[in-house]
């Protein structure tokens, strides 16, 4: 089976046990129609993570001073995505502590941040 017929199924299936239930794909393949319903020819997930969101503010924070953010830059990436198409813009991922990199909380509060006289 292939990988889109088993989210089409595993998402059918939920929605017979749990009518009321929300899914959200957590999906970087940019796969059309992923968060479609099944009668629109989509796979049935209500949304996508916006997953280019929480890596641009790690980027940002940890390469760029806060006078050099591109501000068309950040509004790009928090609005590309296909029009219709439901997703969730979030700042933080669980990705950024398994890969060994620092939560945005971190970032902001870390003495490499602060450049307060000592």
């Amino acid at each position: 089976m292939s990988i889109v017929a088993d989210r089409f199924q595993a998402n059918e299936s939920m929605r017979q046990l749990y009518p009321n239930l929300i899914t959200i794909a957590e999906d970087v393949s940019g796969m059309p129609l992923l968060s479609k319903p099944v009668p629109e020819g989509g796979i049935g997930f209500d949304y996508r993570l916006s997953m280019a969101i929480p890596d641009t503010w790690i980027k940002l924070l940890k390469h760029k001073d806060d006078g050099e953010w591109d501000m068309g830059n950040i509004v790009y990436t928090l609005t590309n995505r296909r029009h219709g198409e439901k997703s969730i813009a979030y700042c933080e991922s669980h990705d950024q502590a398994l890969v060994g990199d620092k939560t945005i909380a971190f970032w902001l509060m870390d003495k490499e941040m602060c450049k307060c006289a000592a």
